[in-house]
């Protein structure tokens, strides 16, 4: 061969012979391809997995029910020209103010009892009538029921499961009022809620 040739193909790192040079490449290109196909199929199978539980506790609904007689404000007297109120407190006592008085012979009186029932330690909201309502005779005279009050107020607590709500509230009596037994069946409603 001639010192040309060697010359041509003799390069640091070159092969003598150009076919075995463009065969390394071709060799060299096909690796490449392969290796970048293994890492990319190394890196899919180098993924990781955790598993969590799921779950819920469905607790003790809550439940509330009258255990009294209800709202009772007893026997009054009232002023033929003087109107007045009624006061029963959750305690169940009741005091008569202006023309209202409250006769020896007192009649049945007492706050409302509600028993709520529940998830212990729960604590749940109180709801008590915002508006008035009446009690009526079977005339269709009325007397107006207003300011109606809870102990507990507004919250209360099932330390073991249960507690007890009194309900009083403030009775308004015309002057006059005719004589007969009122009542109202339907608007003392009391709702509780978890809170």
């Amino acid at each position: 061969m001639s010192s040309c040739f060697f010359k041509k193909y003799t390069k640091i790192g070159e092969l003598t012979n150009p076919k075995i040079n463009n065969t390394m490449r071709k060799i060299n290109s096909i690796i490449a391809i392969i290796a970048v196909s293994m890492a990319v199929s190394t890196t899919a199978f180098a993924q990781e997995s955790a598993t969590a539980t799921a779950s819920s506790t469905v607790v003790t609904p809550i439940s509330i029910a009258t255990s009294n007689a209800g709202l009772l404000f007893g026997n009054i007297a009232v002023s033929s020209t003087v109107a007045g109120t009624v006061v029963l407190d959750t305690n169940g006592d009741r005091t008569g103010a202006l023309g209202v008085t409250l006769p020896a012979t007192t009649g049945t009186f007492n706050a409302a009892q509600f028993t709520i029932g529940g998830e212990s330690d729960y604590t749940y909201s109180i709801q008590l009538p915002s508006a008035s309502f009446d009690l009526t005779d079977d005339a269709a005279n009325t007397m107006g029921v207003s300011a109606v009050v809870s102990d507990p107020a507004n919250t209360g607590q099932l330390n073991t499961g249960t507690q007890v709500i009194s309900v009083g509230a403030t009775l308004t009596v015309a002057s006059a009022q005719a004589a007969g037994n009122y009542t109202n069946t339907e608007d003392l409603t009391v709702t509780v809620n978890y809170n």
